[in-house]
């Protein structure tokens, strides 16, 4: 039986591979074994237009955030583009929590790379989401600091898809 412990009766057919029980927690197991098993066409397809799919969204949030930077002095019409950002935001954080999921498969030799730097515009997004909605909350300096955080955005997601 090797490295297996014999388990109860919730164990699948009796026996659980014995790393289940190791001292590790699940996230620096899954960090070791990232990019560790090979991916299926079918995989590889889905990790390559995920980061179609984050470019185009990162388009498509700079050209509504432009929008509202034309309609800073208009309320309703400003805020209504705050909410319309806030959703293509949440878009790419859907975007972005998928490539770090395939990042689990070998696609490319930057699996690495790109994982971490998702993890890095993720953290990104979720600023550029409290600030947003500090804005619409009433925050003054809100939309200084939101232009800021889009120019980082943009570089760091130039980066994320340029990566070879």
């Amino acid at each position: 039986m090797g490295n297996c412990i014999v388990a109860g009766a919730r164990g699948s057919l009796g026996f659980v591979p014995s790393r289940m029980y190791s001292g590790k927690n699940s996230s620096e197991s899954i960090q070791e074994e990232t990019a560790l098993k090979p991916a299926t066409k079918k995989q590889m397809v889905r990790y390559y237009r995920c980061i179609q799919e984050i470019e185009k969204t990162t388009t498509g949030i700079v050209n509504i955030f432009n929008d509202a930077a034309e309609n800073v002095d208009k309320t309703d019409e400003f805020n209504i583009i705050l909410q319309s950002l806030l959703t293509r935001l949440l878009d790419l954080h859907k975007d972005l929590n998928l490539l770090i999921q395939l990042s689990f498969y070998k696609i490319d030799f930057s699996v690495h790379e790109r994982k971490d730097l998702a993890e890095k515009i993720k953290l990104l997004v979720s600023n550029l989401w409290n600030d947003i909605k500090g804005t619409l909350e009433g925050n003054p300096f809100g939309f200084a600091e939101i232009e800021i955080k889009m120019e980082n955005l943009v570089k760091q997601t130039g980066d994320l898809i340029k990566i070879v």
